[in-house]
């Protein structure tokens, strides 16, 4: 058996990072899979060595054919076995789109969390849908990296976050409740590593900067917004590197997703043992049930203000889960005094939960699961 794979993973993006690791994956379990790449952005990342030889196979032979695209790309080919989409959704449902006609052509749906298999399921797909996890090189989790300098933080308890600038990530959320819960005088501080496609990083910062003076000023804690905390921004681009280094100079990572496929460095954070705090809801939900971090509950919303998407997804018609922000401010207080405390013994466990879990989604555990799924002896 031999494996076309197409997927965007020559972007730099998180989405890049899935497909990469997916084919790795599956490389790793010793299924003959052939990459071929989609561009649908102007970067120009370093790729692992071992992509780019499984590019350099011919494809001639593929009999089936994954495409790791949005759906509304994916086009049937009746030359394979079989035709295999592999996407990602974030809302309660895709009823409204192009998407269920498009995904109805394959002969089988693969999705990554199993919020996605029920949404898939009610939103009218009626092929045979599975949840293939993302894959991780958990072998980094066994790394040391050199911590960065992050200014105003010496011997501060650092909450951050990773994440893109959009709606979607709820940002402000985060800022809110690090402001709102931490008195100025306490030893914690705030990172948030972010960027903005289309965006340069100065206009990104300019962005960000913007919304965290206009949280401030709705809280009205103190009389001027010097007396707050200072949010300490990160808008250039960064590689894989440095985003490690930067997981090792932080404490707990923060993620108040309206929805989440997956979240890459929520699970990354988790591996280095950082406590996650999350939104309950898509990937996040799966990786972090066992005590891992702490998943917030949320209460269920339309969706509102995402402009910069297709027309047809991302509408009023769609949920998305809203996180509670007494729950969200409670969870990282309690994170903080577990640290301060010196309750070693239970913040040790859900740090050495957290690296443990991870070992379910290394490559060869996704790997086998891509085997069983495609009946690969």
């Amino acid at each position: 058996m031999k494996v076309l794979y197409i997927g965007c993973y020559r972007d730099g993006t998180g989405w890049a990072q899935a497909a990469i690791d997916y084919i790795l994956a599956m490389d790793s379990v010793g299924i003959d899979v052939v990459p071929r790449a989609v561009k649908l952005n102007s970067n120009s990342p370093e790729l692992p060595e071992r992509i780019i030889e499984l590019e350099n196979k011919k494809s001639r032979g593929c009999d089936i054919c994954i495409q790791h695209v949005l759906p509304h790309m994916m086009d049937y080919n009746g030359k394979f076995e079989k035709n295999i989409g592999l996407y990602a959704t974030e809302t309660n449902n895709f009823t409204w789109s192009i998407w269920p006609d498009r995904i109805n052509q394959m002969d089988e749906a693969w999705v990554i969390n199993n919020q996605m298999s029920t949404v898939s399921k009610s939103s009218g797909v009626n092929i045979p849908v599975k949840v293939i996890p993302h894959a991780s090189d958990t072998s980094k989790f066994d790394c040391n990296y050199e911590p960065i300098d992050i200014p105003d933080s010496d011997n501060n308890f650092i909450f951050y976050f990773i994440g893109d600038l959009n709606r979607r990530k709820n940002l402000s959320a985060f800022v809110r409740a690090f402001h709102s819960e931490f008195d100025i005088h306490e030893p914690v501080s705030i990172v948030i590593k972010t960027s903005k496609y289309n965006t340069s990083p100065d206009d990104c910062a300019a962005e960000v900067k913007e919304m965290c003076s206009n949280v401030k000023t709705g809280l009205k804690l103190y009389p001027s917004l010097e007396y707050y905390k200072e949010d300490l921004i990160i808008t250039d681009r960064l590689d894989e590197e440095t985003i490690r280094r930067l997981h090792a100079s932080c404490d707990c990572f923060v993620m108040p997703s309206y929805g989440e496929a997956w979240c890459i460095p929520a699970f990354d954070a988790m591996g280095f043992g950082n406590t996650p705090i999350c939104t309950d809801v898509g990937g996040m939900s799966d990786f972090m049930n066992g005590g891992e971090g702490i998943l917030v509950s949320s209460r269920e919303e339309p969706v509102f203000g995402m402009l910069e998407t297709f027309d047809d997804l991302y509408t009023a018609n769609e949920t998305w889960q809203s996180i509670d922000s007494i729950g969200l401010q409670r969870a990282m207080r309690h994170i903080y005094n577990l640290h301060m405390n010196d309750d070693t013994e239970a913040y040790d466990l859900m740090k050495e939960k957290g690296k443990k879990r991870t070992e379910e989604y290394s490559y060869t555990a996704i790997g086998n699961i891509i085997k069983k799924a495609l009946d690969v002896n």
